[in-house]
């Protein structure tokens, strides 16, 4: 049973990340009816849309420091309890505010999660195996915004939607506190991380690392990117003519492609050799993607250029996060709190940039709104120069 342990706790928690990405992904199918229903404007669904991400903003090196400090199970435990209850009240949501208060609600077992990730998954693989463990934790993520983009359109009723998304919610709490373990009552695989440390010293040693705030600067840029284009890809397309339920496939498509990213991006840095030139051209690709190619022509070239964009743009996730885990002087014990801070650079991007700064400048403007978002993408490339490249060839 011990050895079957790592995956257990990588179920577990892939199961309790799938569950936030999928309530957050099914509003884009669902726009042009919350924004009747609800009387939201583009902004106001922005908000709606990046909620789940604002406990992030200002929990995840909360987040973080308590997981170093006290373990795993217990902290991320209470953040899953409170995503719930979110979740399960949406149902109820018949106005603006409390739509906006119960997504947010729903963002904090992810904000949790996504603070810890790498350290959980340190906690039982080895160093060489975090980033594809890593790249399959975001595909589960991947995956549960596929099929919220793809399906949630076929949905009779908004309530019918967020209904069953409350009962996917559930079942995730219960599997975690059923199933999941801390690492100090389980057998890790190589790493010990049951290490007294304080929250002073947590502190100290990660930001004072040069390499954690590019990574956390890079995933800005990409989630501010990212965000901008999957809230209202659907949309731009309902307004050049085609109709809801495509739009919402082909915002699918894109998601499918995040999904092969992620787990092919590690795979393919490793039969390569080298880290950086991989991210390099991914970082590209995307740049150009989300400029441009949300106007292809309707078909086949629409959905290779969303499919190739959301490939090239998730690819970077898995290996940028497990970047602060690898380094010397962070490794498993600091990882929590080095996970906390990029997180909360991360989603500063992903809520601050699409709403107040790319909607604002470009209005009702679709070309020059993801023109704009291309430009996130290609200053997150101009960082990526500044990473060390941690596999020798």
């Amino acid at each position: 049973m011990k050895k079957n342990i790592k995956w257990i706790v990588l179920a577990v928690t892939c199961l309790a990340l799938f569950v936030p990405s999928y309530v957050q992904y099914q509003l884009p199918p669902l726009a042009p009816q919350l924004m009747s229903t609800f009387g939201l404007t583009m902004t106001q669904f922005s908000s709606v849309f990046s909620a789940p991400m604002i406990p992030a903003i200002f929990l995840s090196l909360v987040a973080g420091l308590l997981v170093d400090k006290f373990g795993i199970k217990k902290i991320i435990g209470i953040g899953i309890i409170i995503a719930v209850a979110g979740i399960c009240l949406r149902v109820t949501a018949n106005n603006y505010p409390t739509l906006f208060v119960y997504m947010i609600m729903a963002g904090f077992g992810a904000t949790f999660l996504n603070a810890n990730g790498p350290k959980i998954l340190g906690s039982y693989f080895s160093p060489d195996k975090i980033s594809l463990m890593m790249s399959a934790l975001l595909a589960c993520s991947t995956l549960a915004m596929t099929i919220g983009m793809g399906t949630t359109g076929l949905f009779p009723t908004i309530q019918s939607a967020f209904i069953t998304a409350a009962i996917l919610s559930v079942i995730s709490l219960v599997l975690w506190f059923a199933l999941m373990k801390d690492p100090e009552k389980a057998s890790c695989e190589e790493n010990e991380v049951n290490v007294p440390i304080s929250v002073g010293e947590s502190l100290k040693t990660v930001a004072k690392c040069k390499t954690v705030w590019v990574v956390g600067l890079c995933l800005m840029g990409i989630m501010g990117c990212f965000v901008a284009m999957s809230s209202f890809l659907p949309t731009a397309l309902v307004g050049r003519g085609i109709d809801q339920v495509a739009a919402g496939m082909y915002g699918s498509i894109m998601t499918i492609g995040t999904l092969f990213g992620c787990l092919l991006a590690p795979i393919i840095v490793k039969k390569f050799g080298r880290m950086k030139p991989v991210m390099l051209i991914m970082a590209v690709v995307a740049a150009v993607g989300s400029a441009f190619f949300w106007s292809a022509p309707e078909g086949l070239a629409l959905g290779i250029g969303l499919f190739v964009f959301g490939a090239a743009s998730s690819g970077l996730m898995p290996l940028l996060m497990s970047i602060p885990i690898q380094l010397a002087e962070i490794g498993p014990v600091f990882a929590g709190t080095a996970g906390g801070l990029t997180a909360t650079l991360q989603l500063i991007g992903a809520v601050l940039i699409p709403t107040f700064v790319i909607i604002p400048v470009a209005g009702a403007d679709m070309n020059l709104f993801f023109i704009l978002a291309g430009v996130c993408m290609l200053v997150s490339t101009v960082l990526i120069l500044f990473l060390p490249e941690l596999i020798k060839k």
